[in-house]
């Protein structure tokens, strides 16, 4: 739906706002016959036999984001894309979204089209479909997004608790890229508009306002055999350490084979490396299994990724009462980082 200059720039209402999510919605022709969709107290779909996988995630401006440094665009984007990660990590293909807006009163009609572009836009790439949701007036920004996802295979999903001893630990793709954008704006906070990037700083600030989940190599994964995997959302350290804990195992890490993201290394080489094991938002998984598996998942990457890429260590034996992750340098030295990640409830 388009906007002349003075609606797009006028308060929007809760009819305009339901009115501008149906329209948008069902310009792209998804609903099947039998459904029912945004505009009506509740979502209608038709479901074949099989395990549904069910997520939530919200977004809280101030804390996952910054809408002062963030566009609207983008701030729809990632709501939906940290939801398709969770869905993947489990070995799933994303579906369905309803979507809660709790947002200022004072939101013009033009920046809620933005979003709303930026929600579809990710649906659209990396999959599912908005079906509904809720709107409120509130003096932060927060958006709640439901999704659903089918099981690529319907007998079995993947799960924290299956890492099992001996098995390597492996990730999808280079990290710490979203980490390096934040590490960006928070250096360049004070630098006025307009102001001029390398291509490399443009592509951290990309990864951290545009994220892309693994939704290419769920079915790899699957068919490989895996069975434990975890989107890489608050940090590998942190989200490795979730699956120890949930498996009964500890888990090494050797820290010359930690993918780190290329750019990072270049605009931050002393902070690249505990960016990349604590920065999160990522949106890589991280999954064990053996040599042939891993093999498997990698035949499934872009077309010149090595062919032991991403195994960054490997799950050993508990030695106390909780999952623990060691990072060991070259020489064989554990590393300390003063944080393993993100943690909401952390002081």
């Amino acid at each position: 739906m388009q906007f002349d200059e003075r609606s797009a720039h006028a308060p929007v209402s809760e009819s305009d706002l339901v009115e501008i999510i149906r329209r948008r919605v069902d310009a792209g022709g998804t609903k099947h016959d039998g459904e029912v969709g945004v505009g009506d107290d509740a979502a209608v779909m038709r479901f074949e036999a099989g395990h549904i996988v069910l997520t939530a995630d919200a977004m809280v401006d101030g804390v996952h984001f910054l809408s002062q440094s963030m566009s609207w665009h983008d701030m729809g984007w990632k709501c939906i894309v940290s939801n398709q990660s969770d869905i993947a990590a489990m070995g799933a293909i994303p579906e369905h979204a309803v979507l809660t807006l709790a947002i200022p009163a004072a939101t013009r009609v033009g920046d809620l089209d933005e979003l709303l572009s930026g929600v579809i836009g990710a649906l659209d790439e990396f999959g599912g479909k908005l079906v509904g949701g809720d709107t409120v007036a509130s003096d932060n920004i927060i958006l709640s997004v439901a999704m659903t996802g089918r099981l690529v295979d319907a007998a079995r999903s993947l799960t924290r608790d299956a890492a099992s001893l001996g098995q390597m630990v492996a990730v999808t793709g280079p990290l710490g890229a979203s980490a390096g954008g934040l590490q960006v704006l928070e250096e360049t906070r004070s630098q006025s508009d307009g102001s001029v990037f390398a291509p490399s700083v443009n592509r951290l600030l990309g990864a951290h306002f545009r994220p892309a989940p693994r939704i290419d190599l769920v079915t790899a994964l699957v068919e490989s055999g895996a069975e434990c995997a975890m989107d890489v959302s608050d940090g590998l350290l942190i989200d490795l350490e979730r699956i120890c804990a949930a498996s009964g195992v500890d888990a090494v890490i050797y820290s010359d084979r930690v993918p780190v993201d290329s750019d990072l290394l270049s605009e931050f080489p002393d902070l690249a490396l505990g960016l990349a094991l604590t920065g999160g938002e990522d949106y890589e998984l991280v999954y064990v299994g053996d040599a042939e598996m891993i093999a498997q998942v990698n035949e499934a990457q872009p077309v010149g990724v090595a062919s032991d890429f991403g195994v960054v260590g490997e799950i050993i034996p508990r030695k106390n009462g909780k999952g623990e992750v060691t990072v060991l340098d070259a020489y064989g030295e554990p590393i300390e980082f003063e944080a393993k990640g993100w943690d909401h409830f952390a002081r």
